[in-house]
């Protein structure tokens, strides 16, 4: 194998395919990359059995043929050149990359591509045209409620469905923990219906793919999926990148009802992101180490954040806000407010408040297809 390639290109891919790499993998060969040189295009591959991606874009290719080589030595190596242009060279016998650019060379041993893993192929029968944006959106909204490890595997995923509703078809994105929920809706561009539960580990990294997509002007996505697999699939200028992950299996938590969701509210706050996130770190450091609980109560024109009384001492701190409806006095995860304001664009804060036993809805002021759901805790 023998080929020639943009030098800044080629690190764009092989950084994305690295992703896909088993990272404490026994088989070697799980932490390789796939590479395949034919006529006048590469192809690369990447996977840890779970996972899988699969790059093909053009090069300049003088021989045919395929290798597999370390995937962190590889782009570690690409990093560091400078120079525009890079060759790649593979000897099919002996499995020796060599790399070289106007001023570097590298030799660093790979391992045959006849022992590199088959990857799935995802029937093309169910397809969801989505917009990059909304996807990325989507994953962004609500992948921080998600944990990779959890009692139930269904709680590791991000739920995306797709359902008609009184104003238009929507693509929803769900994420939780079981302590806390965030969804995210916007107007899908199919009409068709589904539910489909994508690994948290898998879907932030194509989330990577379509940020990348969005910088190169990749509007649209295709995404292609059958009862245990799904494959997301865009074409970035001359690149295609296809990416193709295990779905999870099971039937996502009915989060829409009202003892999860409340649609009433007793008490409705609305404060400026910025102070109650420093309000909160303030109070944090003294709660941090007891699930940073915190206690907001409301005033007549404010809100005082306080920690009550912990093995470091207590304090307290106030905010303005605008509050409509009940007093309320309610203890919630501190970070977890926190982890929401991160990812807010706007700058003004909504608290939907039943009663201090009840799940509250915090969201932006003017973002109604945006919800964050948290379970208040009790002081013990």
């Amino acid at each position: 194998m023998k080929i020639s390639i943009e030098t800044a290109k080629f690190i764009d891919v092989i950084d994305i395919a690295s992703r896909f790499v088993a990272k404490n993998a026994t088989l070697p060969i799980l932490q390789n990359i796939y590479l395949k040189a034919s006529i006048d295009n590469l192809i690369i591959r990447a996977t840890d059995m779970e996972k899988y991606v699969e790059i093909e874009l053009p090069c300049k290719v003088s021989l045919e043929g395929a290798v597999t080589v370390n995937a962190k030595t590889f782009l570690e190596i690409i990093k560091s050149i400078e120079e525009p242009i890079i060759e790649i060279d593979a000897d099919q016998r002996s499995q020796i990359v060599t790399i070289k650019s106007a001023k570097d060379t590298f030799d660093i041993n790979g391992i045959a591509a006849s022992e590199y893993v088959a990857l799935p192929e995802v029937p093309k029968d169910n397809v969801v045209n989505i917009d990059t944006q909304i996807f990325t959106q989507g994953v962004e909204k609500v992948e921080y409620a998600v944990t990779e490890k959890n009692f139930s595997p269904i709680l590791t995923g991000v739920l995306m469905k797709a359902k008609k509703e009184a104003d238009g078809s929507k693509i929803i994105f769900v994420g939780t923990d079981s302590f806390r929920l965030a969804e995210y809706k916007s107007k899908s561009i199919s009409e068709g219906e589904f539910s489909l539960i994508v690994p948290k580990i898998t879907i932030t990294d194509i989330q990577k793919i379509a940020e990348y997509g969005l910088n190169k002007e990749c509007e649209n996505m295709n995404i292609y999926y059958s009862e245990n697999l799904i494959a997301f699939e865009l074409t970035i200028k001359d690149i295609k990148i296809v990416s193709t992950s295990l779905l999870i299996q099971g039937n996502f938590p009915e989060y829409d009802r009202e003892e999860i969701m409340p649609r009433s509210f007793n008490t409705k706050i609305l404060v400026d992101k910025s102070l109650c996130e420093k309000a909160i770190k303030k109070i944090g450091i003294l709660t941090k180490d007891i699930n940073n609980f915190i206690q907001i109560e409301s005033s007549k024109d404010s809100i005082i954040i306080s920690s009550g009384k912990t093995e470091k001492g207590s304090g307290n701190t106030a905010i303005p806000a605008i509050i409509e409806g009940e007093p309320v006095l309610f203890g919630i995860n501190g970070r977890y407010i926190t982890d929401f304001i991160r990812i807010m664009k706007g700058d003004e804060l909504t608290f939907r408040i039943v009663d201090n036993q009840k799940p509250l809805i915090l969201g932006e002021k003017d973002d109604q297809e945006y919800k964050y759901v948290i379970r208040p805790l009790i002081n013990n």
